[in-house]
C-alpha cells in the first residue's frame, strides 16, 4: 500500500513525500513536467508521467487507469486547488479504486470560490474584506460609487485559472472600467470548471487593506471526519511581490481561541474535514479571512516540524484508521513552541536580497535585518525545500529560479527586484 502524489512542482507535495517516505510508506509521484522538483526526492519510490491537468478528460482517464491497476492500494490526496476541486467533483467515480479523505464538490467549491467563502464566513461571524461581483457595467458603476479605493480586482477562484493572475490593484474610480475590461480579457477558466459553474468568470471586486502586504496570519490545521480539530498559527512576515505575493518567511504565533472557534464553525457549516490552511489579514485587532486552502499547502513542512504531520493524518484518515487519526491529533496537541520557530525559502530570500540590494530597492539595514532574522531563528528554522538528507530537490529548485530569471527577465525584475 502506498500513496499517489500529483503536482510534483509544489513544496507541499515535496513535504508530503518526505513525511511518507520517512515512515516507510511507498511514494509514487506523477507530473506532466519531468523536471518538477518533487520527482527528485530520494523518498520517491516510483516516478510517473501524467497528462496535463488542463487536459481534464485525458488526465482523468489516466488517473482511472492508475487506480484500476491497483484498486484500493493507493491513497490519493490533493496538493493544489485544481486537484482539490477535480478529485472532489469525481469523488464517487474514484472511490472504488483510491483511498481518499475529502468531502464532496459542493464543500470544496464553496471554500475555493471567494464569493461563496465570504458568504459562509459571514454566517459564522468571520469577517472578510468587503466583496462584490462585477458581473455587469451597472455593478461596476455601483462599486465605483459605493466602495473605497484602492481596491482589488480578483478572480473568484484559482481553480483551472488559465492566466495565473492573482489580482489587479485599482487605485481610483477612473481606472475601474478600463482595468475591469482588461481583466475580463486576460482571465479565462478551463471548460471543466465553467461547464459546472458558468457564473465563476465574473471578476470579484474586493476591499484592499494595506495590512495584507505585511500582516497575514495563517491558521493551518487538520479536522477529522468526526469534527476534532488541531491547529497551528503563523505570521507571514515577508512576501514577494509585496502586494500579492508568495510567502518567503513565516514565524510561529500563538493561536487565538475565538478565531479558531469560528474557523471550526466554518468547517462544520460547509462540511469540511482534512488538511487546510486559512489566511487572515491582521489589521489591528481585526482578522479578515481572505483564503481557505482545503488541501496540502506550500509551507506544510513548517507544521510537520511543529508536531502536526498532515501527511500521516491524511494517510490514516484515507485508510479509515480513526484510532490512528486520534492518536496523531493527541500527539500534535502535546507539542509546545520554544519561541523561535520559523519557516523560510532561504534560497529565494538570498536571491531577492542580492538583487534588491544591487538595485537599491533594499537598504543595507534591511539586508542586515533579514540576516539577523535568519540567525535569530537558526536553531528552529524550517527551510521550504532544503534538507541535508534529501538535497537534490534544492538543486533543481535553484535551477528553476535561475531559468525563470533568464527566460522571463522583465517579469522576474518586476516581481522580485522592483517588488511590484
Amino acid at each position: 500500500m502506498g500513496t499517489l502524489l500529483l503536482g510534483a512542482d509544489y513544496y507541499g507535495t515535496l513535504a508530503a513525500a518526505r513525511a511518507f517516505g520517512a515512515h516507510g510508506i511507498e511514494v509514487i509521484m506523477a507530473d506532466e513536467d519531468r523536471s518538477a522538483i518533487g520527482l527528485y526526492s530520494r523518498f520517491v519510490t516510483e516516478r510517473r508521467a501524467c497528462p496535463a491537468l488542463s487536459d481534464t478528460n485525458h488526465f482523468l482517464a489516466w488517473l482511472h487507469a492508475q487506480g484500476h491497476a491497483a484498486p484500493g492500494e493507493l491513497v490519493l490526496y490533493p496538493t493544489n486547488d485544481h486537484l482539490a476541486w477535480l478529485l472532489a467533483a469525481h469523488r464517487d467515480e474514484l472511490a472504488p479504486d483510491f483511498l481518499t479523505y475529502q468531502p464532496g464538490e459542493a464543500t470544496i467549491f464553496g471554500l475555493l470560490d471567494k464569493l461563496r467563502l465570504s458568504e459562509a464566513a459571514a454566517a459564522v461571524g468571520l469577517e472578510t474584506p468587503v466583496t462584490r461581483v462585477a458581473e455587469s457595467n451597472a455593478a461596476l458603476e455601483a462599486v465605483a460609487r459605493d466602495m473605497a479605493f484602492p481596491l482589488l480586482l480578483k478572480p473568484r477562484t484559482q481553480i483551472f485559472l488559465e492566466s495565473g493572475l492573482k489580482g489587479v490593484l485599482v487605485n481610483t474610480p477612473a481606472e475601474l472600467a478600463q482595468k475591469a475590461e482588461t481583466f475580463r480579457r486576460r482571465v479565462a477558466y478551463g471548460r471543466a470548471l465553467t461547464e459546472r459553474h458558468p457564473d465563476v468568470t465574473a471578476p470579484l471586486v474586493q476591499e484592499y487593506l494595506p495590512a495584507a502586504e505585511t500582516s497575514v496570519f495563517s491558521v493551518s490545521g487538520f479536522r477529522s471526519r468526526e469534527g476534532e480539530l488541531v491547529v497551528r498559527g503563523a505570521m507571514k512576515v515577508l512576501q514577494r511581490p509585496r502586494k500579492l505575493g508568495i510567502g518567503l518567511c513565516f514565524e510561529d504565533r500563538p493561536l487565538e481561541p475565538e478565531l479558531v472557534q469560528k474557523l471550526d464553525a466554518l468547517c462544520a457549516r460547509v462540511g469540511y474535514f482534512g488538511t487546510f490552511e486559512a489566511e487572515f489579514i491582521a489589521a489591528g485587532d481585526r482578522r479578515l479571512l481572505i483564503d481557505f486552502n482545503p488541501r496540502f499547502y506550500s509551507q506544510m513542512a513548517f507544521d510537520h516540524a511543529r508536531g502536526l504531520n498532515h501527511a500521516l493524518l491524511a494517510w490514516a484518515g484515507a485508510r479509515g484508521d480513526s484510532a490512528e487519526v486520534a492518536k496523531l491529533m493527541r500527539e500534535a496537541r502535546a507539542w509546545h513552541a520554544e519561541g523561535d520557530e520559523a519557516y523560510c525559502h532561504r534560497g529565494l530570500l538570498e536571491l531577492v536580497m542580492k538583487l534588491q540590494r544591487a538595485s537599491g530597492r533594499m537598504t543595507r539595514m534591511q539586508v542586515r535585518h533579514w540576516r539577523e532574522w535568519l540567525g535569530q531563528h537558526r536553531a528552529h528554522l524550517v527551510d521550504a525545500i532544503w534538507s541535508g538528507e534529501d538535497p537534490m530537490p534544492t538543486v533543481v529548485d535553484s535551477a528553476h529560479w535561475v531559468e525563470h530569471m533568464l527566460r522571463h527577465p522583465r517579469s522576474f525584475v518586476r516581481q522580485y527586484v522592483l517588488n511590484q
